[in-house]
């Protein structure tokens, strides 16, 4: 067979695979480009729109009340999108393509549950999840990234739900500190009673230096107790 001719064969194959390549290459470009303009549309929004969908997956549909109820418990922010601070997954973008597919217009609204330093830190490892409002105080839960939540954490800012528990917390430890001092730094002789009026008195005082130095550092770092922080924008809440 003519060498030519072959080589002939051979370059149209090439040219076939390098234009299969080039059109690949094209989409994927086209498909990066999608995906960046929705990811811009997500950590833009600042406002409330309800997303009509079918067939949602109703395991996924959560209550603002419930929503509320867990913010609370761990500490959490419930935000606009377009308040986030970070980058957002390639994942949660493939999720909010997949949704829009069964929606009857672009999704425009979003909401971010996570941390509040995850709306001011870009470097923050903690947990966001993305929701989109369905209505009626409703929201249905697209995409959840980063870390799973810890559950000390409900335990480690039980004190900051409310004003009660934070002052439950204070006499708590006041009470344990005055457990904890022997008896025979209070009162003299070992025939005194466990529970005495000094050791009242020592409780009295724990109570106020701890309250004083509660009152100090709640104003400094925190600011509002969960209760009221968890949809709150200020960042010192």
């Amino acid at each position: 067979m003519d060498t030519s001719t072959e080589r002939d064969r051979l370059e149209r194959v090439l040219r076939g695979q390098q234009a299969l390549v080039d059109q690949v290459h094209q989409w994927l470009q086209e498909e990066q480009k999608q995906d960046d303009v929705l990811r811009a549309v997500i950590l833009s929004s600042r406002r409330d729109a309800v997303a009509r969908i079918r067939g949602l997956d109703p395991d996924r549909i959560y209550s603002l009340a419930t929503i509320r109820g867990l913010c609370i418990k761990h500490r959490l922010r419930f935000l606009d999108a377009g308040l986030f601070k970070g980058p957002l997954p390639p994942q949660a973008v493939h999720a909010v393509k997949q949704l829009e597919q069964k929606a009857e217009a672009p999704l425009s609204s979003f909401k971010i549950m996570a941390p509040a330093e995850r709306f001011r830190l870009c470097d923050s490892e903690a947990d966001p999840l993305l929701f989109v409002p369905i209505g009626h105080d409703r929201y249905y839960l697209v995409h959840k990234w980063g870390r799973d939540l810890s559950a000390l954490r409900s335990v480690a800012y039980w004190s900051f739900r409310t004003p009660a528990n934070l002052v439950a917390t204070v006499l708590a430890l006041a009470f344990l500190m005055a457990m904890l001092v022997p008896n025979a730094l209070l009162v003299p002789g070992a025939e005194a009673p466990f529970w005495n009026g000094k050791r009242l008195l020592f409780m009295g005082w724990s109570t106020i230096v701890l309250a004083a130095f509660t009152s100090f550092g709640w104003l400094a770092f925190f600011g509002q107790f969960s209760d009221r922080a968890w949809n709150s924008r200020y960042f010192n809440a």
